[in-house]
């Protein structure tokens, strides 16, 4: 290798470090520490409103879990009031071939979300969609056992959608 190779190298490397440490001024931990707040003791302060039905109350309970860092949450005057509305549907996605119904269902969750602070002054609003696939079972308590567990799935993952976007919220605002 030339004296000329070894020095275009050597300068691609430098360019690449000095791109590397300029986009790691841009960003910011999204459960650290921002103006002074840490942003997983400010989801903790977030009560969560109930949610009606079944589907709700499982996304209530995995909210709960996720914004307390998995910790139960603690009975302390909450900063922050988060409301949730849900909207469920459900289309089968797979028909018999024998005539006697569908085989497959797809199960769809939407929720709308609000978060407020406690004059009730609307800070943030979103909204959240994940949906999920079903059996459709000839047993009666396996088929409804079976659309229970969907909506299980579906709340874990709404939950988590929920939680990055409140992170993101209080990473982005700023005081």
């Amino acid at each position: 290798m030339s004296s000329s190779e070894a020095s275009l190298k050597f300068i691609r490397a430098g360019l690449i470090a000095c791109l590397g440490l300029l986009v790691a001024a841009c960003v910011r931990p999204l459960y650290g520490t921002v103006n002074g707040e840490n942003v997983k003791a400010t989801l903790s302060s977030i009560e969560v409103k109930p949610i009606p039905d079944t589907a709700g109350h499982y996304l209530r309970e995995e909210l709960l879990f996720n914004l307390n860092g998995g910790a139960v949450p603690e009975e302390k005057a909450a900063s922050y009031i988060l409301s949730v509305s849900l909207s469920e549907s459900s289309q089968s996605v797979a028909i018999d071939s024998t005539g006697n119904g569908s085989d497959a269902a797809s199960v769809s969750i939407t929720a709308r979300y609000k978060l407020t602070d406690t004059s009730g002054k609307t800070l943030h609003e979103g909204t959240s969609v994940a949906s999920g696939s079903v059996d459709r079972l000839s047993q009666r308590f396996a088929a409804v056992r079976a659309f229970r567990e969907a909506k299980i799935r579906i709340a874990k993952s709404l939950a988590g959608q929920i939680e990055t976007d409140l992170a993101a919220y209080f990473v982005s605002r700023t005081k």
